[in-house]
Formats: C-alpha cells, structure tokens, sequence
C-alpha cells in the first residue's frame, strides 16, 4: 500500500444502529436540495479554506473489508474505502448509500455509524493543495458472493481480511471498530485469507 496516511484524528461516536440515532441526519423542514457540480476553480478555493464534508463506507463481507486502490488523488496507488463528498441537502445516509454503490457497483446493506474523522492529505484530485475532510464512516454489508465493478476514480481491488493489519492507521482503527459492532449483530465470520483482485 503507498505510503501512510499522516496526520489522523479521530472521535468516534458511541456505539449505535441507524434506526436509534435520528438526530444523525436532522433537518428543520425539506431543506434546500441542489445537486449542482461545484465548479473546478470555486471547488479548489473551497479546499484551499476549509475543510470538506464527506462521507466514507466501509463495505464487509464474511470477515472481509473492500478496499479498493484509487487512481487520482488524493492517495492515488493506495487502497481506500469507498466514499465521497455530500451534497448540498442531502442526507448523510443518502451520500453513503450513493457514493458507495457508485465507486463498488455493489448493493449494499447500510448499517451503522463506524465514527467520525479528520484527515489530511498533502493533495487532492484538484491540484496540489493540500485537502482536509470531516468523514462520517459507515459500515455496509455486502452479499457473501458479491463481485465489485470498480469507478473510474479506482484500477483495482482486494477483499482484505478484517483481522489483517494494512498498515494504514486509519483504515485500521476501522477495522477494529468493525469486528466490534458486526459481532455484536452477528455478521462477522471468521476471517479468511481469501483474495481477490489486488494483493497488498
């Protein structure tokens, strides 16, 4: 996997399921619902000043995690999760659902909230500044079976076992925090070695 990721915070929110935390995704009203791409040259000032929004999943099945290995940056050549910016108005489940299904071509099962994270990047798919994100993780679930079609943002992928260090901080702090709440609902079983598409 190319180099680490430096730095990384993280608070992680107590343990709970999506069905017991509606303050998660509250609004007063409909809200305001624009889907409009930001344009490039607004987008790179944005990234310049302030940290974005976005949301990440960690897709499981039968003990294993979906990494896939993106081909822009930022972390271009690294195995990452699938994720991406949340849109104006829309709910952080929605940006979930969307932005995972889109870069893994899966159906997913969302199911929890893994934590809330910081992290930093020395660059971003819009130039060399660096890019700061505020990531609501979730973790899915897909089919035991289920066969990835990765985006045009990724070149590969790899099922990796759960109970495999990557390396990766970050992606192993999630780890953890995946094993804990899949066992507590009965989803996780036992790791297995079994690999697909990239190796580490």
């Amino acid at each position: 996997m190319a180099g680490p990721l430096n730095p990384v915070q993280s608070d992680t929110l107590p343990t709970s399921t999506l069905p017991t935390s509606p303050a998660l995704d509250w609004r007063d009203g409909r809200g305001a619902v624009d889907h409009a791409w930001v344009p490039e040259q607004l987008y790179r000032a944005i990234l310049e000043r302030m940290p974005v929004v976005r949301v990440d999943t960690l897709i499981t099945r039968a003990g294993e995690a979906l990494l896939t290995r993106r081909s822009q940056e930022p972390q271009a050549g690294s195995l990452w999760l699938q994720g991406g910016r949340v849109r104006r108005g829309e709910q952080l489940t929605e940006a979930a659902v969307r932005t995972a299904e889109q870069e893994s071509g899966l159906d997913l099962t969302l199911c929890d909230v893994l934590g809330t994270f910081s992290t930093v990047f020395g660059a971003s798919a819009h130039g060399d500044s660096p890019t700061h994100t505020v990531n609501v993780t979730f973790l899915a679930f897909a089919e035991h079976d289920a066969q990835p079609r990765v985006d045009s943002t990724h070149d590969d992928f790899v099922w990796w076992p759960l109970a495999d260090p990557t390396g990766n901080p970050y992606l192993d702090q999630l780890f953890a925090l995946a094993v804990a709440r899949a066992a507590v609902a009965g989803r996780v079983d036992a790791p297995t070695r079994a690999r697909h598409g990239a190796e580490k």
